[in-house]
């Protein structure tokens, strides 16, 4: 690779990480081209070189690599399926909420999920939809064919419902609780809540 191939490559890689921030704290529409550009320290016209576009850029930014690898690691899992549920829902929460280790593209997806915008057909057929159908299948195995289709769909809902929870009503949980901070320690402490709740409403609508 040759030095100006290098430079390009970092440039377009700032574009990135900056679209990341921008995208998931201000939304699509909410987000500026010149705002993204003000944080990769680079011009205008680089979005419309690298990308086409402020959709091109969008388009890349959305990459759910990082989700579809926890999903495919935790499928592979020796564990039963109920200690499966209880490491998605730790890693997703993670992703999530870890200030130290953010996943801007989950981001992106809780707040489009709160805020749609045209990326959400995108960010529903490469995420959303594919999750969905991943916990399903471990809600599946942890009841067999304990539930119906719809309680199924319920249950997948109320787990991701839970998980969302805690990203989109941050800034009222820190009014009413001022001291509280998403470090490890409180993000695993939610995320055995979520699962402890969850398996107790699923084995009881299995029993049913």
């Amino acid at each position: 690779m040759t030095e100006l191939e290098g430079r390009t490559e970092q440039t377009r890689a700032r574009l990135l990480d900056a679209a990341r921030e921008v995208f998931s704290q201000q939304g699509f529409q909410g987000a500026t081209v010149r705002e993204i550009c003000r944080r990769a320290e680079t011009n205008v016209a680089s979005v419309n070189y690298h990308f086409g576009s402020k959709d091109g850029l969008l388009a890349e930014a959305l990459n759910f690599n990082r989700l579809k690898a926890l999903q495919l690691s935790n499928v592979q899992q020796d564990d039963c399926p109920k200690q499966r549920l209880r490491l998605f829902i730790r890693e997703f929460m993670l992703m999530l909420l870890d200030e130290k280790n953010p996943s801007s593209q989950c981001r992106i997806m809780a707040r489009e999920l709160a805020d749609p915008t045209p990326a959400l057909d995108k960010i529903v057929r490469e995420a959303i939809a594919p999750l969905h159908e991943f916990l399903g299948g471990l809600v599946n195995e942890i009841v067999g064919s304990g539930l119906s289709a719809a309680e199924q769909r319920r249950c997948v809902y109320s787990i991701l419902g839970q998980t969302l929870f805690y990203r989109h009503s941050h800034p009222v949980l820190q009014r009413l609780n001022p001291r509280l901070r998403y470090d490890h320690r409180e993000i695993d402490a939610i995320a055995e809540h979520i699962a402890e709740f969850s398996l107790a409403g699923i084995n009881s609508l299995a029993k049913k």
